[in-house]
């Protein structure tokens, strides 16, 4: 009886080392495997044109095949997918509305280990929170980003200003929306 309660045991501890060894391994995997933002942060115009670019780690040159990416966008009032890829293919109906026939991505460069998505025609409801989500035989991880598009900020003068020769005149003039001009060039001419 002890023969077959020692045995027991031993593959009891047999097996609780393999599933530890196979857990460790994962877990070393994982932490070797990283997704990087080329930018922390974007600012862009309304109707302007940005590439959005994720880095990751790959040691296997090439393949796409054991590539999946979800690309997801958030606000504090919606969330959806921006881009899905999976096994070589993009799944353009996972994409949200608000991005329909807007997204395109550099397919070339994922062998490299990088996600470069152009997105065409912001708007300013594409502000907010872009996270990747990346998976691949050597891993997963996911990085964000923060997107910031403002209105087109354009340059608005006065009516007229009459003044007699002689007069002191003020030149009002200012940005709509109101925008930080502390590092830009001011220039006024006359025509």
């Amino acid at each position: 009886m002890k023969m077959i309660s020692s045995s027991s045991s031993l593959r009891m501890k047999m097996m609780s080392s393999i599933l530890l060894l196979l857990i460790l391994s994962s877990c070393l995997c994982a932490a070797t495997f990283v997704v990087n933002v080329a930018q922390s942060s974007y600012q862009a115009e309304e109707k302007q044109n940005i590439t959005l670019e994720w880095t990751f780690t790959t040691k296997t040159q090439g393949t796409s095949r054991e590539l999946f990416i979800i690309c997801e966008f958030r606000t504090a009032v919606k969330s959806g997918k921006l881009y899905v890829y999976r096994d070589g293919v993009e799944i353009p109906e996972f994409q949200d509305d608000q991005f329909s026939g807007r997204v395109q991505s550099n397919k070339d460069v994922l062998r490299e280990g990088r996600i470069r998505l152009h997105v065409s025609r912001l708007r300013t409801e594409d502000s907010g929170l872009y996270l990747c989500d990346v998976k691949t035989g050597d891993g997963f991880n996911s990085a964000e980003c923060r997107l910031n598009v403002t209105d087109e900020v354009k340059v608005v003068g006065h009516d007229p200003i009459h003044a007699k020769v002689g007069d002191d005149v003020i030149l009002p003039c200012h940005l709509e929306p109101p925008f930080d001009v502390n590092k830009l060039t001011i220039e006024w001419r006359f025509e």
